[in-house]
């Protein structure tokens, strides 16, 4: 309030209280008092009320790798991995240690992570585990993805890096289920797909890259196929910065789908052979340095401490790709598995001045994100439908407890297991590679044989137990030690009520997974003329600080 103004309410609040009033220093003060609480000013004399601006909305970036684990980077304790700067971002941010994903394959959990909801609900399950090239069907338009809650909420919205939620339906061109199509106003380049081993680019694993499954797009259009992964995290960082550069005074959201750590692992020659680790360590150093350069972008800015970051994985590691596929620290099982090496992620909340720095052992989910990110930007979401996320602001903002009591583990549309409190019951469970096992298929920690043991959901390698198999998290986080049921009949009958009340409200989604063009006519395709191959030049090859071993490549599937 200017010295004018408030020597006017003075005269006014001096008026009102009586002009015969002695103004002692003391009454002086509380009347300037008075003076700053815009309600009594408002009410009293209904001057200096024009509408407060409204708090300015954060922004939010929400950054997802893949494939990675729990243990896989320095601050969750991996002994060896350098730390970089997403250590960074989650010492000086929330990390918490009980952070899951709504399935432990990539395309149901990106449509949880989407729209906060299990793929169950949304029919993203099937036979098949994910969408692939020659999948009709992709993200149903009716589910409202993160992008289409914030454009409600006044934000733009933009996109960089995997998609894998769908991309044609009738023909090899319609992109009718590609981001645009789902709320995201800026796309940049993108995988549509997937990265795997038969993009491999380097002759490692695969003699020539598979045409049908690899491919960049910019925004709907194909832009290289094959494509060159050197150069392809740059790509999608300097897109995110052109996003974040050009909407700077708008309140945004921002997708960053990393295709790090996902195999055929990569990097630019600025990283190949700098990490002890290897080459899954390089990859890692390469995903820090373009989380650090996005986020200096925010600062250059002048943004940075209105923007809340979420950083999780899609699902935990492929342990069976040996030291290409990832850490689980001492968690049982990986990706396709409903243990908690598949579901249990690295996750992180980065806000400077809003997000204390510390550690948060409260349970969260990828699909609390949608809520929260709608609950900061002052947006609804539909009320015509169940959902599994919560939002979490008061948990990231204030220490407040979880809003789960329990987390639901399914594999395809099979309810395998149940986390109430720090207990967990399976009621099936897949089975697991010990250690030595995975050595036992692995030369120098390469993998020569075996996709995946065991990603079936039920079958030969599947064991259906009742009464539920038992373990208390906060004692057994890695499930070794089985409880006895006698002992833990009150635990048990909270399991199947808290089972008994998350199927009352289930509505099951139509499987969409197994909907194939069996002809594969609507598999992108630059040019038929070309076989298919357009703006690619084949790597030279693996840089000589890493070792050659040839690999097995006939059940590598593109997941």
């Amino acid at each position: 309030m200017t010295s004018s103004k408030m020597a006017s309410a003075l005269i006014l609040l001096t008026l009102l209280v009586g002009s015969s009033m002695a103004m002692t220093k003391e009454r002086e003060a509380e009347l300037l008092s008075k003076l700053q609480d815009r309600a009594f000013l408002c009410e009293k004399f209904g001057i200096f009320c024009p509408d407060e601006p409204e708090a300015s909305k954060p922004n939010v970036i929400l950054m997802v790798a893949d494939d990675m684990g729990v243990g896989d980077l320095s601050v969750y304790g991996h002994p060896t991995q350098e730390p970089g700067f997403i250590d960074e971002m989650a010492a000086n941010g929330l990390r918490f240690t009980n952070g899951y994903v709504g399935d432990s394959v990539c395309t149901p959990s990106r449509s949880a992570i989407m729209t906060g909801r299990l793929p169950i609900r949304i029919g993203t399950f099937g036979e098949i585990r994910v969408f692939l090239p020659w999948t009709k069907t992709g993200l149903p338009k009716s589910e409202v993805t993160i992008a289409e809650a914030m454009q409600g909420g006044g934000y733009r919205t933009g996109m960089v890096g995997k998609w894998h939620l769908g991309i044609n339906e009738q023909t090899s061109t319609d992109g009718a289920h590609l981001p645009f199509n789902h709320g995201f106003e800026y796309v940049g380049y993108n995988l549509p797909f997937t990265n795997s081993w038969n993009c491999d680019d380097t002759g490692l694993h695969v003699d020539f890259p598979n045409t049908e499954k690899c491919y960049l797009y910019k925004n709907a259009t194909l832009v290289s196929q094959p494509y060159q992964h050197r150069n392809l995290t740059k790509l999608f960082t300097d897109d995110a910065i052109e996003f974040i550069d050009n909407n700077a005074d708008n309140p945004f959201f921002l997708y960053v789908a990393f295709a790090h750590m996902h195999t055929s692992l990569f990097s630019s020659e600025d990283f190949a052979c700098t990490s002890r680790r290897g080459r899954y360590g390089d990859n890692m150093m390469e995903m820090h340095d373009a989380a650090e350069k996005i986020v200096n972008s925010l600062d250059e800015n002048g943004i940075k401490e209105n923007t809340v970051i979420f950083f999780i994985s899609d699902h935990g590691p492929h342990r069976e790709y040996c030291e290409e596929g990832g850490d689980a620290s001492i968690f049982k099982g990986g990706k396709s598995h409903a243990w908690e090496g598949g579901h249990r992620i690295p996750y992180i909340v980065y806000w400077p001045g809003t997000v204390q720095p510390g550690v948060s052992n409260e349970l969260v989910t990828s699909m609390d994100i949608i809520q929260t990110a709608a609950e900061l930007a002052g947006t609804s979401l539909p009320t015509d439908r169940v959902y599994d996320g919560k939002s979490i602001v008061d948990v990231i903002k204030n220490g407040a407890a979880s809003p789960h009591d329990s987390f639901f583990y399914y594999c395809k549309d099979n309810l395998m297991a149940v986390r109430v409190g720090k207990y967990k019951a399976h009621f099936k469970t897949q089975r697991v590679l010990s250690q030595g096992e995975y050595g036992g298929k692995c030369q120098g920690g390469f993998p020569v044989k075996d996709y995946f043991d065991c990603n079936d959901c039920e079958g030969d390698c599947v064991t259906e137990h009742n009464p539920p198999l038992l373990f208390d998290l906060d004692k057994d986080p890695g499930e070794a030690y089985p409880l006895p049921p006698i002992q833990y009949v009150e635990v048990l009958r909270d399991v199947k009520a808290a089972v008994e009340e998350h199927q009352t409200n289930m509505v099951k989604g139509k499987s969409l997974l197994d909907d194939v063009d069996n002809t594969h006519s609507i598999v992108p395709c630059c040019n038929e003329a070309t076989n298919c191959v357009c703006n690619y030049v084949q790597e030279p090859g693996i840089p000589e600080c890493y070792e050659k071993t040839q690999a097995t490549s006939d059940m590598l599937i593109g997941k």
